[in-house]
């Protein structure tokens, strides 16, 4: 059985932050990959992605995820659509119904929510559409949805944290070029290594675009191996592929 992590943030709406726990893929892609670009088995994943489509009690064709390619584009979904047939980053719906699904192994999932109105949006946000406006154009799709600003909760849920995100001088200076504040971000230990904390600089982003109510659920995937999958974590050890955790919202 699947299993996932909820926020009483967005009680409201069916939601979760599924772990890799749960399904049915073997080795690097122990058990619930998501991932249809993965070299896991097809069949698997869409077995696991079943197992989550029950788990939320929809049908499977109505768990939507995209072509990622960490860009700052954002799609309205007013229907089902193949996954992956569609390239972005980042989708919102006024449809109920419509699950949106995001596939992570590091980058960070958010999810947002407006229960007045409501709306939701979903985003994956690794440092470069962190970095650029993913996360501002997520939340004027939604508010051209109808959704008042300051009524919308964001969620960070488990993704790569400080201390485990070492980068080096030439990221770091990638982002002193855009903005010198974003300094704050970086921490240089005693050896002259850098690391980046990516919830810091997304939930100060989000502070800037007007978004108020936050949460970051602060779950490593480097460190927890048991619960996530960690693209940086399998690279480092040369384990090539790994899977990725899917993270859903609905109406």
């Amino acid at each position: 059985m699947p299993y996932n992590l909820k926020s009483q943030l967005i009680k409201e709406f069916s939601h979760g932050f599924f772990l890799r726990r749960g399904g049915s893929s073997e080795g690097e892609f122990e058990s619930l990959n998501c991932d249809l670009k993965s070299s896991d088995h097809e069949s698997k994943v869409l077995e696991n992605r079943a197992l989550v489509a029950k788990t939320l009690e929809i049908e499977s064709r109505n768990l939507i995820t995209l072509k990622q390619v960490h860009s700052s584009k954002v799609i309205n979904i007013e229907r089902p659509v193949p996954s992956n047939s569609i390239e972005g980053d980042a989708m919102v719906t006024s449809k109920e119904g419509i699950c949106l699904g995001i596939l992570t192994a590091d980058c960070a999932p958010i999810l947002l929510a407006e229960n007045k109105n409501r709306i939701v949006g979903i985003i994956h946000a690794g440092w470069r559409g962190a970095l650029d406006s993913v996360l501002e154009n997520t939340v004027r799709a939604m508010t051209e949805l109808g959704a008042e600003k300051e009524q919308i909760a964001a969620v960070i849920g488990p993704c790569i944290q400080r201390e485990n995100y070492e980068v080096g001088p030439e990221f770091l200076d990638r982002f002193l070029s855009k903005d010198p504040k974003y300094r704050k971000h970086f921490t240089i230990d005693n050896n002259m290594q850098i690391w980046f904390d990516l919830p810091a600089l997304i939930l100060e982003r989000l502070t800037v675009i007007g978004i108020k109510t936050t949460e970051n659920l602060a779950k490593c995937t480097f460190a927890l191996s048991n619960d996530f999958f960690s693209h940086r974590r399998n690279q480092k050890n040369n384990l090539g592929d790994c899977g990725r955790m899917i993270s859903t919202i609905k109406i």
